[in-house]
Formats: C-alpha cells, structure tokens, sequence
C-alpha cells in the first residue's frame, strides 16, 4: 500500500507518463508504416534526410538546461517567474541558431532546392521550443498528468495531419512528391499544437506568461552549468542522424541521388522499428532507479546487488526481444511496409544486435548517475561519435547501410564496454556488467 501523499503523486505521474509512452509508441509506428507505403523508399528516404540532417542539431534547441531547470524550479520554486522566463529566451537563443546552422548546411552542401526547403521548414518548428519550458514546471511540481494531456493531443493532431495526407496520396488526388513538403509542415503543426496546449493548461493552473522576466545573472548561472549536457546532447544526436545523412551523402557520388535516397528509406524503415524497441528497457530503468539510489546510501554490497540484478535483468531482455527478432524481421517487415520495403527487413534482423548495447547502456546509465560520472558520460559520447562518424566513412560506400549498422555496433562496444576498462571508478562496473551478462539466468530479487 503507497501510504504517503508525496509516493501517490509520483506513482500518478509515472502512471501517465506511461500511457503516454504507449500510446505515442502505437500511433507513431501506425503513421510511420503508412507514411512509408505510400511516399515510397525513395520520397520516404528525403523526408528522412532533411528530418536526419536537422536532427543533428536539435541538441541546441535544449541548450542541456533541462534538467538543470527542474532540479532549480524545485529547489526555488518562489523564482519561476524568472527561471521560466530566462529559460524561454535561452531556448529560443539555441534555436534560431539551429535554423540557421541547419539552413546554413544545407546551402552550403548545395542541396537540391527541395531538401533546402523541406529542412528550413522541419527546423522552423523548433522557434516553438522555448514553451516547453511550462513542461519543466510540471515535472517540479509532480504533476506530469497535465503535460501528458498536452502531448497526447499533440500527437492525436499530428497523426490526424499524416493520415490525410496518406488518403490523399492514396486517393490519388496528390503525389508523393507533392505531399512531401506537407509532411514537413507537419512538424510545425506539432511545435503549434503543444505551444498551444503548453500555453492553456499554465494559464488553467494560475501561470500568467507575462510575468515571465530574463536575468541575465540566472542566464549565466543556466549556462556554466548546462555547457557539458549540451556537448553531450549533441553528441548523443549527431550519433543518432549521422547515419542517414551519411549515407545518402556518400552513395550519391556512386549509386546516382535516387538509389541513395532509396536507401535512406530502407534503413529509417528498419531504424524506426528498432528504436520503438527501446521502450521497454527504459521503462524498466527509471521504475527501478529509485531502488538503486536508495541501494547505493544504504551499502556497497546491496548496491553492487542491484547493478548486477539490473544488467541481468536487460540482458534477458534482450534475449528476449532480439531473438524472435532476428528470425521475424523480414515477414514483419514486408507485412507492414509491404514488399518494396523487403530489403529493411534484413537490416532490422542485424539492429537486432544493437539491442544489445542499448539494453546494457540504459542499464549503465543508473552507475553513471549514482556515481555522479556526468564528464566521463560526456567523454564516452564523444568518443562513440567519433568512431561511429569514422567507421561510416569507411564501411558505408562499399556495405551501404550494413556499414553504418557495424559501425553503430562497434562505436557503442567502445564507449558503452571497452573504455570502462581505462579509469579506476568504472572497473568495478565492468566487471558488474560482465557477470550480470555471463550469469543472466541467476536473476533473484534483492535484499
């Protein structure tokens, strides 16, 4: 029995962020299946560049402040006025320079006139992001219902807007090619709704934005201390969207636009399918986090017992997930993008053994946090995305995109396993992570 009010409201929140979670997870993989059947691997393969190439820089529409300004709005909540307020104009400083480092890019690669113009659009949505600071003070106050509502709506908004664009398609009353700069505005359609909603619901609970104020002392006290999250983030992002780009970039000068477009599209077909597998574990390590952290003040020994509890329990879920998966793929694949879409069957069966090292690194990321290691976080992510940009020039012009699933694979065996073995406070950990793996089937519950 949850006994205390503070236990019932956090129990609330998770319970709504949850339902969020899954039901985001069904109708983003319902519109991403029939916006790919009808666009093609081709158009579905340049909405997906321009949407990669910006993605590169959404860290800096964050500026890594956003935990910094829940963990100040609940320490100081007598200031929000003025954390809103300086958070908002920091955000808004990050994405401006967003759009015009995307813009910037594009020109400068010398882009068809229609990529410049899809990416200029995809990263305009971002000027909206300064809102989602409101998300923040929710969060501070343990009331995530409200925000979920928001994005929910959002989400019911956005998925309306593809469907009809998909009918159309499938109607015939538009092309592929004509429909796609209308799917980049749907982004922006996104940013609107949840600025909208943002707005209605902070006014609702006694929130007037007029009151918001800049400080520029709070701005730089913001920014001292969100600069390495903001590196990380980043990197974190470049590592997540190089791969498309890079792909399309180095087998145009081979293949010819279109072929690499093509695959483009084959590879976020199987890409997107994968990274919906990721709900899982992540859900496991937030719902067990508490437990740990409490574990690690009350003895090393039960600590060390539910690090190694938690790895076990992510390697079995692995196993779990990624073997039907590896056999499955491809008539999963084919049955719902259709058989044009067959060739992303095979690479989703080979992103089966990314699974692995995400499982492992969601699991690590309780070590990372409870050991206060956030720089050498920040180091592992530069590393990964160093090797991971390195071994695409290498791999993809003759593996296409099987090149850049190995070296994805290879980038995070470095900085998930390899480099914990070169720094005193992460051996320990290794060694955990290792025994939790090679003593899976040994799972108990902990003291």
């Amino acid at each position: 029995m949850i006994r205390s009010e503070g236990s019932r409201k956090a129990l609330h929140s998770v319970s709504w962020l949850f339902v969020e979670r899954t039901v985001r997870l069904g109708l983003v993989l319902l519109t991403g299946v029939l916006t790919a059947r009808a666009l093609g691997d081709v158009v579905f393969g340049e909405l997906n560049y321009a949407v990669g190439f910006v993605g590169l820089f959404f860290a800096l529409g964050a500026m890594g402040i956003d935990d910094i300004l829940t963990r100040d709005l609940v320490r100081r909540p007598g200031d929000r006025d003025a954390l809103l307020g300086t958070a908002a104009i920091i955000k808004l400083g990050g994405a401006v320079a967003l759009v015009l480092l995307a813009v910037c890019g594009s020109l400068f690669k010398d882009m068809a006139r229609l990529q410049v113009m899809l990416i200029a659009i995809i990263a305009s949505a971002e000027l909206l992001r300064p809102f989602s600071v409101v998300e923040h003070w929710f969060m501070s106050q343990v009331k995530a219902a409200a925000t979920v509502r928001v994005q929910l709506a959002q989400l019911l908004i956005s998925t309306a807007a593809k469907l009809s664009l998909v009918w159309l398609i499938e109607a015939g009353r538009i092309s592929p090619e004509q429909a796609l700069p209308w799917f980049a505005w749907a982004y922006v359609l996104e940013g609107v709704s949840l600025m909208v909603g943002y707005m209605i619901i902070y006014r609702l609970n006694g929130g007037h934005m007029r009151d918001w104020r800049f400080q520029p002392p709070l701005a730089r006290h913001l920014l001292s201390e969100s600069w390495p999250m903001l590196i990380y983030g980043m990197a974190l992002f470049v590592q997540a969207r190089i791969d498309q780009v890079m792909i399309k970039d180095l087998l145009t000068t081979r293949e010819g636009e279109d072929k690499a477009f093509a695959e483009v599209g084959q590879y976020s077909v199987a890409l997107r399918m994968i990274e919906a597998m990721g709900f899982i574990p992540v859900i496991v390590q937030k719902t067990l986090a508490p437990a740990i952290t409490k574990a690690k003040a009350a003895g090393a020994a039960l600590y060390e017992d539910r690090m190694l509890n938690l790895y076990r329990l992510m390697f079995l879920l692995f196993l779990a997930t990624s073997i039907p998966l590896y056999f499955l793929a491809k008539p999963i694949v084919v049955l719902l993008f259709g058989v044009e879409f067959e060739p992303a069957g095979t690479l989703l069966s080979l992103f089966a053994i990314r699974l692995f090292f995400t499982n492992m690194g969601t699991g690590k990321s309780s070590f990372i946090t409870n050991e206060s290691l956030f720089r050498y976080s920040l180091f592992t992510a530069l590393v990964g995305v160093t090797l991971n940009v390195s071994i695409n020039w290498l791999l993809i012009p003759e593996l296409r995109s099987i090149g850049a699933i190995w070296a994805t694979i290879i980038s995070f065996l470095v900085s998930i396993f390899v480099l914990d073995l070169f720094f005193k406070r992460t051996r320990r950990n290794l060694f955990l992570m290792v025994k939790g793996i090679l003593t899976f089937w040994r799972f108990h519950r902990a003291a």
